[in-house]
């Protein structure tokens, strides 16, 4: 697995060279981060014990080397420089997003979620001590496990939205849709939560053919099961929004337990933090309105993108960043969600799309 990586690494290395009419001799150094296991696979390190209880990364650190000493030979007198990692979910991803805030003037009350199939979080209190955590969210917000969803490539609808006329619908690229994203969901949801097609708990209204349906939305019976059809053979199932209840479950309830663990109250939170590769198309609102997290009365909320893209290319213009992540990451306090007894009873609770920090309707 790590010469297939090191080798697609190769391949994009040699294109980017050649696109920018550079040659290989020019590059200095490449600043790798992502999280634990591929940087572990990278390096060709042993990822048997980030598997295996207690989980731990027994190497948090990467040595400078030359890129020729993992094969990036295009390259091969670069020194090759990684952000360092935390736990086996706690990647270089995370604590690059984390220097990253610091570096922007977040340094104490602050609330971050880089949204994933590995959603990973960090808040830092009111002393800008941090606090960090991980879960499993499933691919949902990608796209992957949808009937009809996709990652963000030509035909995908990355935005829905409802108006005078009905739904309607950004898209990459040109002709007829042929799936939807992450973010198309999360609107499509939040939108037909709104028009009560869809209840709290996830589940198709008992009335829908009494409700008005928004243009496009039609009812499809496909044998026993009920499937709302979009446009062209676009559609929204039940398990569709089954496995975004999931993710949404796993976001909220790895929030509350980690701002419990941090001994933070709600109000105390003053930055809230969203990243994600996707979420250059994510409409912040309805995110709310589905309970993601927590409602931050006192928060301002932002999206910065791809954070671990950008403390990358922090690290390649600062030559102190990756140093001063170290130091960051060795003053973090993991919050483990296995070691939590309610962890269940919470998350169970948090499926629906509700907001349960205050018991009501996000």
């Amino acid at each position: 697995m790590g010469g297939l990586i090191r080798k697609a690494i190769h391949i994009r290395l040699k294109k980017a060279l050649y696109e920018t009419a550079l040659s290989g001799d020019r590059i200095n150094s490449i600043v790798f981060s992502g999280n634990t296991t591929m940087l572990y696979l990278l390096f060709g390190l042993d990822v048997m014990p980030l598997g295996q209880h207690p989980y731990a990364a027994h190497i948090q650190d990467f040595p400078p080397c030359f890129a020729r000493e993992i094969g990036l030979d295009v390259i091969g007198e670069a020194s090759v420089l990684a952000l360092p990692v935390s736990g086996a979910f706690t990647g270089g991803d995370l604590i690059g997003a984390l220097t990253l805030c610091q570096s922007l003037g977040m340094i104490r009350n602050v609330f971050f979620i880089d949204l994933g199939t590995n959603g990973e979080l960090f808040v830092l209190d009111g002393s800008g001590t941090p606090f960090i955590t991980s879960c499993a969210m499933g691919p949902a917000l990608e796209g992957m496990n949808i009937s009809s969803g996709m990652t963000a490539h030509a035909g995908a609808i990355t935005r829905i939205k409802e108006g005078p006329d009905g739904l309607s619908y950004t898209m990459i690229g040109e002709g007829d849709p042929v799936g939807i994203t992450g973010t198309a969901l999360i609107d499509l949801t939040a939108i037909l939560l709104e028009k009560n097609v869809i209840s709290k708990e996830g589940a198709f209204s008992r009335h829908m053919g009494k409700l008005h349906l928004p243009q496009p939305l039609h009812l499809n019976n496909a044998g026993d099961s009920l499937e709302l059809k979009l446009w062209g053979e676009v559609g929204l199932t039940r398990k569709d929004i089954r496995q975004l209840q999931l993710a949404k479950a796993a976001s909220w309830t790895a929030s509350h337990f980690l701002l419990q663990g941090a001994g933070l109250k709600l109000e105390y939170i003053e930055h809230v933090i969203i990243a994600g590769a996707f979420g250059e198309h994510l409409d912040l609102e309805h995110f709310r309105r589905l309970g993601f997290i927590p409602d931050f009365p006192n928060g301002n909320q932002r999206f910065i993108g791809n954070s671990s893209l950008r403390a990358a290319e922090k690290s390649c213009m600062e030559p102190g960043f990756i140093n001063h992540a170290a130091a960051l990451r060795d003053k973090c306090r993991e919050v483990t969600l296995s070691n939590q007894p309610k962890f269940q009873e919470v998350f169970i609770r948090s499926l629906g799309f509700t907001n349960e920090s205050t018991g009501h309707d996000g």
